[in-house]
């Protein structure tokens, strides 16, 4: 993203850019033709790591006509810890944005509810306190919490 904002910036168009879904070779051999800023005048960034733990949730093909794969993810588990020290000289902090266990609303995936079908539970309100999620993000954390037994 760093570097799209900077190609943009100079006068590059946003389209052409890479996305999450391009091959990485293909993205950086794109950004490395293209981006010609050097990385001390590009924008900085942070990012969540909260539900990360497992990688993204993929829905089942064809199972919902809107999955929201945002929405409450199952499965998912905490990922690494926050912290300062990321390695990366343009992310300025690894942080746990979306507040653990907090739900993101009512889930229903397209369907007519009122149960979110993958969990087969009604959601809580969205920003209230999803226990079951909430153990999903410890049982599943990686790294993990606890010690697995």
């Amino acid at each position: 993203i760093s570097s799209c904002i900077a190609y943009v910036g100079a006068c590059g168009d946003f389209p052409p850019c890479p996305n999450q879904w391009w091959p990485r070779a293909d993205a950086q051999a794109w950004l490395d033709a293209n981006v010609h800023t050097p990385p001390s005048r590009m924008t900085h960034f942070v990012t969540d790591s909260s539900r990360n733990g497992q990688g993204p949730w993929t829905p089942p093909a064809g199972t919902y006509p809107d999955p929201q794969d945002w929405c409450n993810p199952p499965d998912r588990g905490l990922g690494a810890r926050p912290t300062l020290r990321t390695g990366d000289p343009l992310q300025d902090a690894r942080l746990w944005i979306k507040t653990p266990g907090e739900s993101d609303g009512l889930c229903l995936r397209g369907t007519p509810g009122p149960e979110d079908p993958e969990r087969g539970t009604v959601d809580p309100e969205a920003g209230d306190w999803f226990p079951e999620q909430a153990l999903e993000l410890v049982r599943f954390a990686n790294p993990p919490v606890l010690p697995r037994s």
